[in-house]
């Protein structure tokens, strides 16, 4: 269970590191790409990708996967400093209702009784803790935490199919560190085209991104080793990474950046905290 909590840590770290950003004024698009060439270093350490037909069968999914992630990693930046890092990490972490629909329909997977309940639960709570404490709110952040939650259940089914259909034991190490060498080369194509690349040249985005980056690639391998492990099966695995995901970003977003929370965002985090306990213990 030790690396289900430090997997949990870096996932809620995420939304923290953003909130960060805001405070100290580090750009988020240039931080973003340093972070995912830095994930990519970490990836070429640990899973070098050197054999040719290891990469060859995962180049396509891992590339587009790539330019997904940089499309969901930009907006929880986004989220985190608009909407808090609370509403923002239960968003993402609630597109395991997504992940499960999908194992259904792709899969042939059969959901019980109390698995329907609790994707019943889930969305119910991503409603409510989704919405804004104020109606001033509701144009510039209400949407963000719905578009994080649709694009990472998106990732995570696709993710799931790669690994089912294309991955081998040889090569599943090697998925990864091409996702991450995606993800690098799109954000800095777009930091060019958006013509922020100057902003390179600021300590800040390098710090900033240096951190998200061994945080992202930890985050991932920490996830690894609790799968391999063998102590506990992934039905219980991603559960309780959320649930300790979730409880650690709202109680730092209470704590250090002292968000508040309605009585309505609060029985969202206990639907989405009692859901994610019923797909623990199905």
């Amino acid at each position: 269970m030790g690396y289900v909590v430090l997997a949990a840590l870096c996932v809620a770290g995420f939304a923290i590191l953003f909130r960060y950003f805001e405070r100290y004024n580090v750009p988020l698009l240039p931080a973003i790409a340093v972070n995912y060439s830095v994930a990519f270093l970490c990836g070429l350490v640990v899973a070098p990708p050197w054999q040719a037909a290891d990469v060859q069968p995962l180049l396509l999914p891992a590339s587009l996967l790539g330019a997904l992630f940089v499309v969901i990693f930009s907006l929880t930046g986004l989220s985190a400093q608009r909407a808090g890092a609370a509403r923002t990490t239960i968003a993402g972490r609630m597109s395991l209702v997504l992940t499960i629909a999908g194992a259904v329909v792709l899969f042939n997977e059969r959901l019980s009784t109390w698995a329907m309940v609790g994707i019943i639960l889930a969305l119910a709570g991503l409603v409510l803790t989704s919405m804004p404490g104020n109606t001033q709110a509701v144009g510039r952040s209400s949407h963000l935490p719905f578009v994080i939650f649709l694009c990472s259940g998106i990732a995570d089914i696709s993710v799931t199919y790669v690994q089912r259909m294309f991955t081998t034991a040889d090569n599943a190490s090697t998925f990864p560190t091409l996702c991450f060498g995606s993800s690098a080369l799109v954000s800095m194509a777009l930091l060019f085209i958006r013509g922020e690349h100057p902003t390179l040249r600021h300590a800040r985005a390098w710090v900033g991104g240096v951190v998200l980056g061994v945080v992202n690639y930890a985050s991932l391998l920490f996830l690894v080793w609790a799968l391999g492990a063998g102590t506990y099966p992934a039905s219980i695995v991603f559960p309780a990474m959320n649930i300790l995901a979730i409880i650690v970003a709202t109680g730092a977003g209470l704590v250090l950046f002292k968000e508040r929370l309605h009585l309505r965002q609060w029985s969202g985090i206990a639907l989405c905290v009692a859901a994610l306990i019923l797909f623990m213990v199905l």
